[in-house]
């Protein structure tokens, strides 16, 4: 009978401790099991954050014998290929007053044009030389290029091998027969190409002489075929029957007078865009990149052909950005970029926040290496949107700082947020604190022991991170965020370069420890 008691007991015993361990195991886990921050005020903000690029709200260049130009709005290319053609462009041809072959001298008129505004000009020779072409017929309309002037001396251009390149040099005496006349005459070999002019498998080197002065006929012309012969040392003589004669220097005039430096040497050089009242070598650069430069100061002092010297001068104020030549270089459109003041980010944002973004909303601007942001506000949204990679339509949305920001260069990138709805609440907490269903609103907040308790709350203002709470909980409360994990912590920041900048603050080792950091409001 003692025995059996015994063992009841010791049953008791056994189910009073399996009780105990097990109602244990059944209880909330400490505060350590839990995410939590505290209900206190806070500023709730609704906001878009993206990422862009500082630019000048306007890029002009700098043009060495033409006033600045307009290039890019807000980093974008400005086009001015659709500018309306006014009617005082039109032009007709009247009378052609020196025909093709004809001699010119310095300034003469080559052929008429007439307005439709009743305007009559004369289209003249920028040099003494030979007509060599007109692109104009009377009673037609007349438009770019129209007279081709050859001036300087005639020379002879031939094309040899690879080879016979080898034993030619500069100087070698040439006899020359012109195919067209009995004209006999000699030369000199005044260059050799260096490089082929040909693009077929078996390279050609152009070779030009210069004829014994006053040798060549004036019924001479620019096109004409000849004969040539040479004896290189220790070689054989070499005949060549492909020469031509072309003249030393060509130069063509448009509509506007404006004179062009066609060739030279038979060498077509249109490519370089080589007007001969803007062709200029660069005699000194004034400027530096990131200058502040007033309306009127010299960037540069350039040198004409002619010997002509002028100061090349800015028209509008702002930053120098880029120099684009250099001493001594040959220069005949840009040589500098000037931006306009103040610089602005240009920011992407998707078509699914487009809707909400206005003129004058605040911004807040953050370089991506520093941690300051600076205020701004939006000063224009993109009507016309782009793809992204991943196919959402993107529009450009362009914020400006309330003040210069002196750290700012074009093209650095940065971060902004877009202010949508801000308000100061006595309450808020982390907008992922709160669960709504069917229309009910509840948060978890920890008791006295630590344990979960289920809170129905009333929400005003919901920000981007926060929610402002009107009633159902109180200020200090500890409100549950979620479960514990090793790492965890609360979001520290929306600032998509926050990680970049820590890892630059821990020598690039990481993103550091940001367990400790709070929302960035």
């Amino acid at each position: 009978m003692r025995k059996r008691r015994s063992i009841i007991i010791s049953v008791l015993v056994i189910a009073l401790i399996a009780i105990f361990f097990v109602t244990r195991s059944n209880k909330p886990s400490d505060t350590e099991a839990y995410l939590s921050v505290p209900a206190e005020s806070g500023l709730v903000e609704s906001s878009i954050s993206t990422t862009g690029t500082i630019v000048d709200k306007y890029t002009f260049n700098i043009n060495v014998d033409s006033p600045a130009s307009l290039t890019q709005i807000a980093g974008e290319t400005a086009s001015n290929t659709n500018t309306a053609q006014s009617l005082t462009d039109n032009w007709i041809v009247t009378k052609i007053n020196k025909n093709e072959g004809s001699t010119v001298t310095k300034g003469q008129s080559i052929l008429t044009i007439k307005n439709v505004d009743g305007t009559i000009r004369d289209i003249k020779s920028p040099t003494s030389g030979r007509v060599r072409e007109i692109s104009a017929v009377i009673g037609f309309p007349a438009s770019g290029k129209v007279v081709t002037v050859g001036s300087g001396k005639l020379l002879l251009s031939f094309d040899v091998t690879e080879t016979q390149a080898s034993n030619l040099s500069v100087g070698l005496p040439i006899a020359i027969a012109v195919n067209s006349s009995d004209t006999l005459t000699s030369g000199s070999i005044l260059s050799i190409k260096s490089t082929s002019s040909s693009s077929t498998a078996v390279p050609s080197y152009q070779v030009v002489v210069v004829p014994t002065a006053n040798t060549l006929p004036a019924t001479m012309r620019s096109g004409m075929t000849a004969t040539v012969e040479v004896t290189p040392t220790g070689s054989d003589q070499i005949r060549y029957t492909n020469a031509v004669l072309i003249d030393e220097i060509s130069y063509s005039v448009d509509i506007e007078n404006s004179i062009s430096l066609e060739s030279k040497n038979g060498n077509s050089i249109t490519s370089a865009g080589s007007s001969n009242s803007s062709v200029w070598k660069v005699l000194e650069i004034k400027v530096n990149p990131g200058d502040v430069v007033s309306k009127g100061d010299v960037i540069a002092i350039v040198q004409n052909f002619d010997g002509t010297r002028k100061s090349v001068t800015t028209s509008i104020p702002g930053i120098v950005r880029e120099i684009l030549t250099a001493p001594e270089a040959i220069v005949s459109g840009a040589i500098a970029t000037v931006g306009v003041e103040p610089l602005v980010a240009t920011i992407d944002v998707s078509e699914y926040d487009i809707s909400n973004v206005a003129l004058d909303q605040s911004v807040e601007l953050t370089l991506g290496t520093v941690q300051k942001s600076e205020p701004g506000k939006v000063i224009q949204v993109g009507q016309v949107a782009t793809s992204d990679s991943n196919g959402v339509s993107q529009f450009v949305v362009f914020a400006q700082p309330d003040n210069a920001v002196s750290g700012w260069r074009i093209g650095m990138s940065i971060s902004a947020k877009i202010i949508l709805q801000s308000k100061q609440a006595e309450i808020a907490i982390p907008l992922q604190a709160v669960s709504t269903r069917r229309g009910i609103s509840r948060v978890q907040i920890l008791d006295e022991n630590d344990s979960p308790i289920d809170r129905e709350v009333t929400i005003g203002v919901t920000g981007s991170q926060l929610v402002e709470i009107l009633s159902g909980i109180n200020i200090g409360d500890r409100v549950v965020i979620g479960r514990d994990s090793q790492g965890a912590a609360v979001p520290s920041s929306e600032d998509p370069f926050a990680q970049q900048r820590q890892s630059s603050r821990n020598g690039g080792n990481g993103g550091g420890d940001n367990s400790n950091r709070q929302p960035r409001n």
